[in-house]
């Protein structure tokens, strides 16, 4: 707790010392952080700023936990109103996840990039550091049957690669495709085919979206009846048209 008379003065100033030290690393990097530093921006010394923090490397772990629990309260309220068991609370929480790092690149940036010395526990952050929400949401979908039944934990992690895959490459270059074929010149487009995707002010949200049927159905070949291999077997062993021996 901070040293200090005054509990909403010192609210107010831990608050200003967590923002100083979050625009620091996510401008600068851990390198140039300092106790010094950060009280210069808030307007403190830096033997006062040892009121509200006891050095570095607590500053670091306090911003970052500040981040995880405001990524953890925007997901939850991503899924409200979304039932337990269906794919769209998963959807929803896709969605949730490319918000918050469009919305809050700073705090992601350093929640994800800055390394500290000893690899941090994910059980000890802030719901775990998003995956609780979404193992929960992998567990219940797969006992409603609304995904196929397969290990939660490794679902959960094979979800979370993919939309923080998208969420670090929409924030560190332009995803959407562009026409590469000269149509901008003035020529006719040859390769709109190829890029039926490519929609001009297309977000990384709805790049998701998109994604949706690959994350639902698999990328497995379909024939003209969009039966997948092994799907007619399945089918007629349902039916019993044939032994599943």
């Amino acid at each position: 707790m901070p040293k200090v008379a005054d509990p909403q003065r010192a609210a107010e100033t831990e608050a200003a010392i967590l923002e100083a030290a979050r625009d620091i690393l996510a401008e600068e990097g851990l390198e140039a952080l300092s106790m010094r530093a950060v009280a210069a921006r808030v307007g403190l010394s830096a033997t006062a700023l040892y009121n509200y923090v006891e050095n570095k490397q607590a500053l670091v772990d306090r911003v970052v936990a500040r981040g995880f629990r405001r990524f953890e309260s925007d997901m939850w309220r991503a899924v409200e109103g979304f039932p337990s068991g269906g794919f769209d609370r998963l959807r929803a929480l896709g969605a949730a996840y490319l918000r918050f790092a469009r919305e809050n690149q700073q705090y992601f940036k350093i929640m994800f990039t800055i390394q500290p010395e000893d690899r941090r526990e994910i059980e000890a952050l802030p719901g775990e550091g998003g995956r609780r929400i979404l193992r929960e949401a992998v567990a219940d979908a797969i006992a409603s049957g609304a995904i196929r039944a397969a290990d939660p934990d490794l679902v959960a992690l094979y979800l979370w690669s993919s939309v923080h895959g998208v969420a670090t490459l929409s924030l560190a270059c332009n995803v959407t495709c562009e026409c590469s074929c000269g149509c901008k010149d003035g020529g006719e487009c040859t390769c709109a085919g190829s890029h039926e995707w490519a929609t001009e002010g297309l977000t990384a949200e709805g790049l998701f979206e998109r994604f949706g049927e690959f994350l639902r159905e698999g990328l497995r070949p379909r024939d003209a009846e969009g039966l997948r291999p092994g799907d007619l077997d399945l089918r007629r062993r349902e039916t019993g048209q044939v032994s599943a021996g």
